[in-house]
């Protein structure tokens, strides 16, 4: 196609104070479209998974195996598998999920297409061609049909995340991406793994001015037992990759300090076509300012998009239908090939990764990071920014959530509930968690139990928060930790962690001092 898209993808449970000092830059100077922002991150001891299918093919149910055509010379038409009448578009996909998995954390649903009109001719005119549409186009793009395995169909209503029919640059073929955190229905299904089939995603059938394709995808973030922790980050937006390259920095991680780093990304985009070549998918190599070429057995440095939807090196054959050639829609998940630690080093904290083509057009609206981070790195995170709660007495994990990209809900169901908090005590799971944990190391203070009400980036915050509690009768003080340069006010420094549990759990049932919490320090 000579007109490209793309997404990104790939996913804990906590909402944290200090999320707000926790940044993540990327790059924000996007025309055309709409900037990326990360809708969640994860530190987590499990993985991902990544499933999806195209919607527009020459057959509604034959596999598309041509890997010489593109979708330009395509008569569209609508994939529906199903025979049922009440969908016109339908595929689907098979989610494996590992045998020691212990819970889904979190699924994202995402619905892409180009969609100027409903049905598109051209007519042959010397060396081009004329296109026309008929029918008009639906305004509504974000209401589709959803299967989970061995169920009947939902309705589902995602939200907008870019809508091209309103941009003069994309209303030629008008592409459009919408997204829906689907999380709560794979937890409450009784069967998680399986086949999915996603419906009546709209795209224009026929023939379209650079072409037309759709699709669907599914990613999903699961706990399970592994070596080491992750840390999973997600984001979306919607950018017209060309000329100019596209940046996106991953931050707010550390990789483990020894042995070889795994770490890989998830992309996922529309109208990558096989036959047009010098596309990239690049990552900063460690310690340097050069980019590395990604590529395995199904993607080439010079062509990674080319209309496949792939595991790895291998074509992901768990579909139906299952084309080789999707005709402008990719999904590829991906591990870095992080040879002695050149791209992804030891206790390295960021890395950037840079889309970029010479003759392929793409929109990047979805991508995803995945690396192994340190211990000690996850356990500061848990302990340092999530009070101890009833998730985190089973199994510790952290999620910081942005929530300009959450659907909204029924107001009804945003009303507060009135405050309450029930106390553990000393035989609870949290406080034999306090116990068995790790102190952190942190230079200039006194080791114990410190029950800290507070963390602030600025000293000016951390001084007016801790005047506050003098006053209120807590003999306050603040310990700058020199890790992050953050600010921690406490109310206490304890010799035992029974005194300190006692009086954080007290302190919580005010709702003013909900998140109270304790850090454990230089006991080790």
């Amino acid at each position: 196609m000579k007109y490209l898209s793309v997404f990104f993808i790939a996913f804990l449970s906590i909402n944290i104070s200090v999320a707000q000092e926790l940044k993540v830059a990327i790059d924000s100077t996007l025309s055309d479209g709409v900037s990326f922002k990360p809708v969640n991150e994860f530190y987590i001891f499990g993985d991902a998974a990544v499933i999806g299918n195209n919607l527009l093919s020459e057959d509604n149910k034959k596999p598309y195996n041509n890997r010489q055509e593109d979708n330009d010379n395509i008569k569209m038409k609508y994939v529906d598998i199903d025979d049922n009448p009440e969908t016109f578009s339908s595929s689907q996909a098979k989610l494996t999920l590992p045998d020691d998995f212990k819970k889904i954390v979190y699924a994202g649903l995402y619905w892409t297409a180009t969609y100027a009109y409903e049905k598109g001719t051209r007519k042959a005119k010397k060396d081009n061609y004329i296109f026309r549409g008929n029918g008009e186009r639906s305004p509504v793009i974000n209401q589709i049909k959803l299967k989970l395995p061995n169920q009947d169909y939902q309705d589902i209503t995602g939200d907008i995340i870019y809508d091209g029919s309103t941009n003069v640059t994309h209303a030629i073929n008008s592409p459009y991406v919408c997204y829906a955190d689907v999380t709560k229905l794979l937890q409450n299904t009784e069967d998680k793994a399986g086949n999915y089939t996603v419906a009546n995603v709209k795209a224009t059938e026929g023939y379209l001015s650079g072409g037309s394709a759709a699709g669907w995808m599914l990613y999903v973030i699961y706990q399970s037992p592994t070596d080491n922790p992750k840390y999973i980050s997600t984001y979306n937006g919607f950018a017209l990759v060309n000329s100019r390259p596209v940046d996106i920095n991953f931050k707010n991680f550390k990789s483990i300090n020894q042995g070889k780093v795994n770490t890989s990304l998830v992309v996922s985009a529309l109208e990558g076509d096989n036959n047009l070549d010098l596309d990239e998918c690049a990552i900063l190599k460690a310690n340097s300012n050069q980019f590395q070429s990604l590529s395995n057995g199904a993607r080439y440095q010079q062509n990674f998009f080319n209309s496949t939807i792939t595991n790895n090196s291998m074509v992901n054959r768990d579909r139906y239908p299952n084309s080789e050639n999707t005709l402008g829609f990719d999904i590829a998940q991906l591990k870095i090939p992080n040879y002695n630690n050149t791209i992804i080093s030891n206790d390295i904290n960021e890395t950037t990764m840079r889309l970029k083509t010479k003759s392929d057009r793409f929109y990047l609206y979805f991508t995803a990071f995945q690396t192994e981070i340190a211990q000690t790195f996850f356990e500061d995170v848990v302990q340092e920014t999530t009070p101890v709660s009833k998730k985190a007495e089973v199994e510790p994990e952290v999620v910081r959530s942005n929530a300009s990209t959450i659907a909204s809900k029924d107001p009804k169901d945003t009303k507060r509930a009135p405050y309450v908090y029930y106390k553990k005590g000393l035989n609870s799971n949290a406080f034999r968690y306090l116990k068995r944990k790790k102190s952190t190391s942190v230079i200039g203070i006194e080791g114990g139990y410190y029950v800290v009400t507070n963390v602030f980036s600025e000293a000016q915050r951390a001084g007016k928060w801790t005047a506050s509690l003098i006053k209120k009768g807590f003999d306050a003080d603040v310990f700058v930790n020199p890790k992050n340069n953050w600010n921690y006010v406490y109310v206490l420094r304890s010799d035992t962690a029974e005194e300190a549990f006692k009086l954080m759990e007290e302190l919580r049932t005010n709702y003013r001092y909900r998140d109270a919490w304790i850090f454990k320090a230089n006991l080790d």
